[in-house]
């Protein structure tokens, strides 16, 4: 203060009050710049903390998100499996498809049990309405079970009005909820970035300590970026690939098709459907262990097959789906699925045994077929079963394949008249014993004379009816006339045993044991005069139903076979147990008798087992005296085919008949 007051002349070399003034700037630049350099680095640090904190928060709810999706995904995988196994417990409700159909609904419910706990207590009421809704859900099947019991068409109404609504209505809840959190996923990972983006512009604008500092928080946010990235995209991987083949699920499938529809332009895109035949057999009969391996082996046959360009697909079940972008044609796309279908058809070995899969592809192209996905699946899923009921193996969609469209409803229309007004022909063809060649009978073969379109084969109206209810009527139209016909033969001399298919619908029908009852009444001809002839695969769809109904029929006298035997995959005990009285060997076998000795063998065994349980063995597909002469040999009981006679009208057969009657005399 003293200072303050001197009074000394310019020049003098003191000049305190000069140099007061000088220095308080020099003090308040540094106090400004380290207060500045303060300011800057608290303001980093700040805001690093607190951009650290916001991408902590984000990345923690994206994660929060994910498994909260991951549960809801565990949750629709379970019930779904619960819902594939309702078909299976209505069948057997007290054996392993109960156990099973439990343990599901017991994953069902921790899995939903689980994403509560992930999701916190905001979560609480909507994990109890699942929880609830699932209860019902089980509650609905086990009634249907006892409605099955009771009533076939009742089990089915009842199935329609409260089981699949429950299902549905769990199922797009879960849905929902995995959609839900996979957005939220999504914005979380878009905010983290815009703070890296923000933090990125502020950081070159700090001194050096500010730089460093901002750069440890860069790397912090980075790394935590990163690990959420990564996470999200493992579980996007996981949400969009089938988890045992590795191949792209129907979402994934969805999003690259509509992508190359909008990329196609003027060219085409094809997709393929694919359904493997008689998995379900594999299944049921040897383990499910052995279906993985077969799933597994056909997912990576057809990878080999296809381009690079294309996308193989697992829907689900044993339904697989390829699209192809930019074929050239339809020819093209025909040339790929018969390379697909002989690379499936290739035996696969699993624990020494060999496993025969034959498959059936339909194809739809954009442009002709339909202008998005969803019209391409339902158009390629008319062609596969087309494929399937006609043994093609490969079919392209066209129209009138379409069980909807104008042309099959009429048809199925015109059926029912010539149902109605006995339009419908039959055809007999004989079989004869082996030794001796007498004849022992005919298997009855309808034929339609459409007065328009003429001689309709079988494979085209047929499977038409056997998806429909058309196929009962139908079944007792047949039975009907056979019967008929077999009566007057008998009045003739002529004693005709014969032979008629029936279908699984049949074996459904509760009325179908005193249908036949009647029929054979009103012919007055004993019950040994019908043979009833069912498929494995008639069987299989419910087998404790068929045993029950193929048992009254039994107990009545009617004569029982099992139709195309070695084609699909009944098991000897499931033989052993069934009320049949022959077996019939699947034509395909006989045919290839000569050319491959694994089918003689098979054809063999056949033989033997059938006359082991006391069976009469029957061989279809006879069409050379070579193959008879052989037959007869293993000791074959009896032979069918075209070397016998071809199918032939009535008084065809009885000219026939006749003939061959007269030679023997």
């Amino acid at each position: 203060m003293q200072r303050s007051r001197w009074l000394l002349t310019p020049g003098s070399p003191r000049e305190p009050v000069t140099r007061v003034r000088r220095g308080a700037p020099v003090r308040l630049s540094t106090h400004a710049a380290s207060a500045g350099l303060v300011a800057v680095l608290l303001v980093l640090t700040a805001f690093s903390v607190t951009a650290a904190v916001t991408n902590a928060r984000a990345s923690a709810e994206a994660q929060q998100s994910a498994a909260v999706s991951k549960w809801s995904e565990q949750v629709e995988r379970s019930l779904l499996l619960q819902e594939t196994l309702v078909d299976q417990l209505t069948v057997e409700p007290e054996n392993w498809s109960r156990t099973a159909f439990d343990a599901a609904g017991a994953a069902t419910r921790d899995a939903i049990e689980e994403m509560g706990t992930v999701a916190g207590a905001g979560h609480t009421d909507r994990t109890g309405e699942w929880l609830r809704l699932h209860a019902r859900y089980e509650f609905a099947v086990d009634q249907l079970v006892v409605a099955t019991g009771q009533s076939p068409r009742t089990a089915e109404r009842f199935e329609e009005v409260y089981v699949d609504p429950h299902y549905d209505a769990l199922a797009t809840l879960v849905r929902g909820e995995a959609t839900q959190h996979w957005e939220r996923v999504g914005e979380a990972l878009a905010f983290v970035e815009e703070v890296q983006r923000v933090l990125l512009v502020a950081t070159p604008v700090a001194f050096g300590a500010g730089l460093a500092l901002v750069a440890w928080f860069t790397s912090v946010l980075s790394r935590s970026r990163r690990e959420t990235v990564a996470q999200a995209e493992r579980n996007r991987q996981q949400a969009l690939h089938d988890a045992l083949t590795g191949l792209p699920n129907r979402t994934l499938l969805h999003q690259q098709g509509e992508a190359a529809l909008a990329d196609a332009g003027t060219g085409t895109v094809a997709l393929m459907l694919i359904d493997l035949d008689r998995f379900k057999e594999i299944n049921d009969t040897l383990g499910h262990a052995y279906g993985d391996v077969v799933l597994q082996a056909v997912s990576d046959r057809l990878r080999a097959t296809v381009r690079g360009s294309d996308t193989v697909a697992r829907l689900g079940g044993d339904e697989f789906a390829v699209l192809l972008p930019h074929v050239v044609d339809e020819e093209s796309a025909q040339q790929l699925a018969v390379r697909a279908l002989a690379a499936m058809e290739a035996p696969i070995a699993v624990e020494g045994i060999s496993l025969d899969v034959d498959a059936s592809i339909g194809i739809a192209l954009s442009g002709r077929h339909g202008d998005d996905l969803e019209s391409l699946l339902q158009n390629a899923d008319i062609a596969m079963y087309s494929a399937k009921d006609r043994g093609l193996g490969v079919c392209v969609y066209n129209p009138s394949l379409n069980d909807h469209s104008p042309e099959r409803l009429g048809l199925l229309g015109q059926l029912r008249r010539a149902i109605d007004n006995r339009e419908l022909v039959l055809h007999f063809q004989p079989k004869i014993t082996l030794p001796g060649a007498r004849v022992c009978g005919v298997e009855a073969l309808v034929r339609w004379q459409h007065p328009e379109r003429g001689l309709i084969p079988p494979g085209e109206f047929i499977p038409l009816a056997e998806r429909t209810p058309l196929i009962e009527p139908l079944t007792r139209y047949v039975i009907d006339a056979a019967l008929e016909q077999c009566a007057r033969w008998r009045d003739a001399g002529r004693l005709l045993g014969v032979a008629v298919n029936v279908s699984a619908r049949n074996l459904h029908d509760e009325h179908f044991v005193a249908e036949v009852a009647e029929l054979l009444a009103h012919w007055r001809l004993p019950a040994s005069c019908l043979e009833l002839e069912v498929t494995e695969s008639a069987i299989t769809a419910d087998p404790d139903r068929a045993r029950r109904i193929l048992g009254e029929l039994a107990e009545r006298g009617v004569t029982l076979s099992i139709d195309d035997f070695g084609a699909g995959y009944t098991s000897l005990a499931q033989l052993k147990d069934l009320p049949v009285h022959r077996v019939k060997i699947d034509r395909s076998l006989v045919a290839s008798m000569a050319a491959d000795p694994s089918d003689a063998l098979i054809v063999r065994s056949v033989l033997e087992l059938g006359h082991n349980l006391g069976l009469t063995t029957v061989a279809e597909g006879v069409e050379d005296e070579a193959t008879c002469q052989r037959l007869g040999e293993m000791g074959c009981d009896v032979a069918q085919g075209h070397h016998i006679g071809r199918p032939m009208a009535a008084e065809q057969l009885e000219a026939w008949f006749d003939a061959r009657v007269a030679v023997r005399i």
